[in-house]
């Protein structure tokens, strides 16, 4: 139940991630509708969600002669933030939606018209507010991972910037900010392993365990993510888009960087890119990670001998489309037990700190903590212990439209694979732009040029001033395939319909315009 009310939007909804094997992606498809599935059990469980925290709320009191104070208040606090950011999510989704704090009768819930999302957002930060000011600002290691001031001030903070509300946003993560007691973890690959869970960076997530028969991902799930040497599918991947945004050690884009060499894409690059993305010829859940189509065997190390190559495309045509596959969060007990203990983060540090950067630069508001938030994520990627430290490419910057192309291909890399990417281009009003598009891969075994491996030195990818790639041209010249298509449809897609199904049985709710 969790993981249903604590949404984290899918990955392929944006443009880092591409899935094969996917019969539809209705937003990346632009078939969303009414009747489709994700529309009908975000609203349902967050809804569900909703009704039990005003349920416990107002039932809460007959249990207050039986529970200390404490506890009390601290159930109250936690039901108020529940509620409060299943709101969070149905406004930034749905926009105007139904809206009560009191528990409605059955027959009156069936006439409950949509809320103005305005009225509704003030009601979410005044129970947030009021969460913050209850929960405690930590717990102990050992207690499961609850709720927080931190938690609270933080979706406050998410919901405000995804509303435009510069100035909420930034108060709210600068309150966490001065809270001092979350910094960022020092290795970045091993912060989405079991390593970096119960760290300082981490303010909210949900901790799962293949012993107690909660793994994050199944059996199926993992072997999408996995190599096909491995045991997997490699059917889940990055995008050539995600590849290209990666900066090179000089702070400069693919495009504009004299260290790129696109025949070693990851020679010269953020560290945060080796970290996220499988390097070829590198050694990866026991075999050697090369999709060439001449590299017909590899070696495996886990065997001591060469095996076929079954991740290259010329033995399994199945292989990666687009060459590579994912690390982040990944390591070899997803191979060793084709499951995942990786928790489902919700909130962490870096986030925060790239949302009081952000609030601050829209408001125009400009200095060094601003920089200083900026800077301390890239001095983390690059193993730098401060970012006064040498020795990583730092932003200096002070315009406004400087700034905001940083900080958002800052958010891209350093927050992938963590289902903030769709929301992100909706709120920026990019997603028309950055989903409609051409999706490259690999050209078939055949008619790959192996000098122009695994880019071409030719066409270099266009990267726009909104951080966002284009490869069409590089697929027109033959030197790439087109995988997918991209379709978006502005002028209803930047908000989801509401589901026929509530439609059905409440006349009183209007419909999004589109749909």
């Amino acid at each position: 139940y969790q993981k249903s009310l604590f949404r984290v939007d899918e990955y392929e909804w944006g443009d880092d991630h591409w899935v094969r094997g996917q019969i539809t992606n209705p937003i990346t498809n632009s078939t969303i509708s009414s009747q489709t599935s994700f529309v009908n059990s975000y609203w349902a469980n967050l809804y569900q969600g909703i009704s039990r925290a005003t349920t416990l709320l107002e039932n809460l009191p007959r249990a207050k002669s039986t529970v200390s104070e404490a506890t009390y208040k601290r159930i109250e606090a936690e039901a108020r933030f529940v509620r409060a950011y299943c709101y969070s999510v149905l406004i930034s989704h749905y926009g105007d939606v139904i809206f009560y704090e009191k528990s409605v009768p059955l027959k009156e819930s069936y006439q409950l018209p949509r809320t103005d999302r305005k009225v509704i957002l003030n009601f979410i930060y005044k129970e947030l507010d009021a969460a913050a000011a209850a929960l405690p600002k930590s717990y102990a290691a050992s207690d499961v991972r609850r709720a927080t001031k931190s938690t609270a001030l933080g979706i406050k903070a998410r919901i405000a910037l995804y509303m435009s509300d510069f100035a909420t946003a930034r108060d709210a993560s600068k309150a966490i900010m001065d809270l001092g007691i979350h910094d960022l973890y020092p290795n970045y690959q091993n912060l989405f392993l079991k390593d970096g869970e119960n760290s300082s960076e981490i303010i909210f997530s949900l901790p799962q365990s293949v012993s107690l028969g909660q793994p994050f991902l199944g059996t199926g799930d993992v072997r999408t993510y996995i190599t096909r040497n491995s045991g997997g599918f490699g059917s889940q991947i990055p995008t050539w888009s995600i590849m290209d945004i990666y900066e090179c050690t000089d702070g400069l884009t693919v495009d504009k960087s004299p260290l790129y060499d696109p025949h070693q894409p990851f020679k010269n690059r953020d560290p945060r890119m080796t970290m996220s993305i499988v390097e070829l010829s590198t050694p990866w859940l026991g075999y050697v990670y090369q999709s060439h189509p001449d590299s017909v065997q590899v070696y495996s190390p886990k065997l001591g001998n060469r095996v076929k190559n079954n991740d290259t495309r010329s033995i399994a045509q199945f292989a990666s489309y687009t060459g590579f596959v994912w690390k982040k969060r990944v390591d070899q007990s997803w191979a060793d037990l084709r499951l995942s203990e990786s928790p489902i983060l919700i909130l962490r540090y870096a986030d925060v700190l790239l949302m009081y950067a952000e609030a601050k630069i829209e408001l125009n508001d400009i200095d060094q903590s601003v920089l200083d938030a900026l800077n301390s994520i890239r001095a983390r990627a690059y193993g730098k212990k401060s970012v006064t430290d040498a020795g990583y490419p730092k932003i200096t910057a002070t315009d406004q439209a400087t700034l905001r192309n940083a900080l958002r291909r800052e958010r891209r890399v350093e927050l992938v694979l963590e289902g903030l990417r769709y929301m992100d281009l909706i709120r920026w009003k990019l997603a028309d732009k950055a989903l409609n598009v051409d999706v490259p891969g690999l050209n078939d075994p055949t008619k790959q040029d192996r000098k122009q491996w695994p880019f071409t030195n030719t066409l270099l990818p266009i990267i726009d001033k909104d951080g966002l790639v284009f490869h069409e041209h590089i697929i027109k010249a033959g030197y790439a395939r087109k995988i997918a298509g991209y379709q978006f449809d502005a002028a209803r897609q930047y908000l989801w319909p509401i589901p026929a199904s509530e439609r059905l049985l409440n006349a009183e709710l209007t419909q999004n315009p589109g749909y």
